[in-house]
């Protein structure tokens, strides 16, 4: 099917929007520069400042997780793809959106099929980054509340397919654009290219529903579901606790608050996700006339991608694996440590024999917790399952 172009749909939507048929791309391209410095200047700034940190933040989550061996599980492999998907945004996305600056639509209007493309790329990034913070939601929420599942769900083949499935399905998401149904355009307000937001309200509708409100309440439905659970269960450890003592009691408890503190991460990751996506969502759904200011526009969007920069911020700030991580790979950069001391395997092939290694100590420590009381096995059989993925050493 051969796309209208882009700036034909563009000249049309100004002359029918000012009663003139003599608009051209000439008398509506604007050197922002020149006749918007301060917003441009500023936005550039912010652009690159963001870029920098997101890029050196999300080689850091890549890298601490490849070398950490306690990072190394099949459900950090999420955490990789949000890190790939930000990694993006920050390579692609942001410096085309500095050459939409500072040339304006100029630089597009003989390369369309390339602001083809960065529209893609711009919806498949920003979509797959949340819908891969509801995949980590749903894998702490089985992990945690139906631990007995884990291990047939998430396993060192079918985690990495899942990840592939969630570029499947913004690929999807973004296809109508290119058969009718919505569009990609150069953005005046924004000044790159992305999604035609003013094409077409029920594709504006479906993308924000599909990419955004689905694994929104998703993420919801599960943080709230961990969160009671948790709640219930910290008066069975407590009762336990206070039956036995023994050194196996505690190291399950100290275990326990450590995947807790996992699951926090991640909340706190898409809280700021959602602090920082939410308003131009909003923004996009309600100004169907292009009325609102430029301003705003530019500033809820920088806001939005600066998101891609946060998460290594916040897994530094709130985790102590992600920390130690961080130190070790830096450590194998800057300071020439060879792999051996850091385990260097592959990030899946890893996963297989740090699980079995686990497995052996599970079975020895259930043998001697089966020793117990009937309640106490019950109770630490229970925390057991909620502390398994946190047991490779």
């Amino acid at each position: 099917m051969e796309l209208e172009s882009i700036f034909e749909v563009i000249l049309s939507r100004h002359r029918e929007k000012s009663g003139q048929e003599n608009v051209t791309l000439e008398t509506i391209h604007t050197d922002y520069l020149r006749t918007e410095p301060l917003i441009s200047i500023i936005y550039i700034v912010v652009i690159v400042i963001t870029a920098v940190i997101g890029l050196f933040g999300n080689i850091l989550i890549i890298g601490a997780v490849c070398v950490h061996r306690k990072l190394r599980t099949t459900g950090n492999l999420f955490i990789v793809n949000l890190a790939i998907a930000d990694l993006v945004v920050v390579s692609i996305i942001q410096p085309f959106t500095i050459i939409g600056v500072v040339s304006g639509p100029q630089f597009f209007i003989n390369r369309e099929e390339l602001c083809h493309l960065v529209s893609t790329i711009c919806v498949m990034s920003c979509a797959s980054s949340m819908i891969t913070l509801s995949a980590i939601a749903l894998n702490r929420y089985i992990f945690v509340c139906k631990n007995k599942y884990y291990d047939t769900i998430y396993t060192s083949r079918t985690t990495p397919l899942m990840c592939i499935g969630i570029y499947l399905i913004v690929f999807l998401t973004d296809l109508p654009n290119f058969l009718g149904w919505g569009g990609h355009t150069y953005d005046f307000k924004t000044m790159g290219c992305s999604f035609d937001r003013l094409a077409s309200l029920s594709y504006t509708l479906f993308l924000s529903i599909t990419i955004y409100w689905i694994p929104f309440i998703l993420v919801m439905f599960c943080y709230i579901a961990i969160y009671l659970y948790v709640r219930k269960t910290r008066k069975l450890l407590k009762t336990t606790l206070d039956k036995s003592s023994s050194s196996n009691d505690l190291l399950l408890e100290a275990r326990r608050q450590e995947n807790i503190r996992m699951v926090r991460t991640f909340f706190i990751v898409v809280v700021c996700f959602l602090l920082c996506w939410t308003p131009y969502d909003l923004l996009i759904l309600v100004d169907r006339n292009d009325s609102a200011p430029k301003l705003l526009y530019v500033i809820l969007l920088a806001i939005g991608h600066s998101n891609s920069s946060l998460n290594s911020i916040l897994y530094g700030a709130t985790n102590k694996r992600f920390r130690k991580g961080y130190k070790q790979f830096l450590c194998m950069v800057f300071c020439g440590q060879n792999g051996e001391q850091y385990n260097s395997s592959p990030l899946v092939a890893s996963y297989a024999s740090t699980h079995s290694n686990y497995n052996a100590n599970t079975c020895a420590a259930n043998g001697k917790l089966g020793k117990s009381t009937s309640s106490l096995n019950v109770s630490n059989s229970k925390l057991n399952k909620v502390e398994k993925e946190q047991r490779y050493s």
